[in-house]
């Protein structure tokens, strides 16, 4: 979270100084856009354990390539800031696999992988040039991962599982004007998902998932 509070503190700033330079609204394309994306996906798996006197935790994580896109809508705000609502579609290429063996001999191989993300949400932006702009953004997401197991020593015993986590996300980016229409973006997500929960006896287990993603795109305004 400490990436997020810094990227988001430098976002800010930047849109408080972007009013008195912006360009005036209509200098900027409002109304329906659509964009790709790609860049850098980080998931880490973060477990806490309690149990009324202590506390730790421990994470784990791996890392892929993100690519997807995003449609969405940008209206007048005031002069020099944009207000926003989009919906994302992402996937990911991040895989981590680990050998079960017994004895010297590997008997069967567990996979995690990261199945389709999808984000809805708002966001604010402050124009700082001919369609460009610094913005804010938050909202829903809901991310899969999927489970492989496959047995090596009897196929019968192989199994595949899927689950569908819910969460937010906070981001914060800019984008720049390639052409009046055309603009290329930066931006930076950070998703969290809602952690599971188990009770043994005094002890309580919390497992929940965070996501980063740092992201390049291409956009068109219509």
């Amino acid at each position: 979270m400490k990436t997020v509070a810094t990227i988001t503190a430098a976002t800010l700033a930047v849109a408080i100084a972007a009013p008195a330079a912006a360009q005036d609204i209509v200098d900027t394309p409002l109304g329906p856009r659509i964009e790709l994306r790609v860049g850098w996906d980080r998931v880490d798996v973060v477990t806490e354990v309690r149990d009324g006197t202590e506390r730790s935790e421990t994470s784990a994580g791996d890392s892929g390539i993100t690519y997807g896109g995003e449609v969405g809508y940008d209206m007048v705000l005031s002069r020099a800031s944009v207000l926003g609502v989009y919906a994302g579609l992402s996937k990911s290429t991040l895989e981590t696999c680990d050998d079960l063996s017994f004895g010297a001999t590997v008997v069967a191989r567990d996979c995690l992988s990261t199945g389709r993300e999808i984000d809805v949400g708002a966001r604010i932006g402050f124009v700082t040039g001919p369609n460009s702009l610094v913005y804010l953004k938050s909202g829903y997401s809901n991310g899969e991962v999927r489970r492989d197991v496959r047995d090596l020593t009897d196929p019968a015993f192989s199994y595949r599982a899927r689950r569908r986590l819910d969460g937010f996300h906070l981001g914060a980016g800019g984008e720049f004007g390639l052409t009046s229409r055309a603009y290329g973006k930066l931006e930076y997500r950070y998703a969290n998902y809602a952690a599971d929960r188990e009770t043994i006896g005094q002890t309580v287990l919390e497992n929940g998932v965070e996501r980063h993603h740092v992201v390049a795109g291409l956009g068109y305004r219509f």
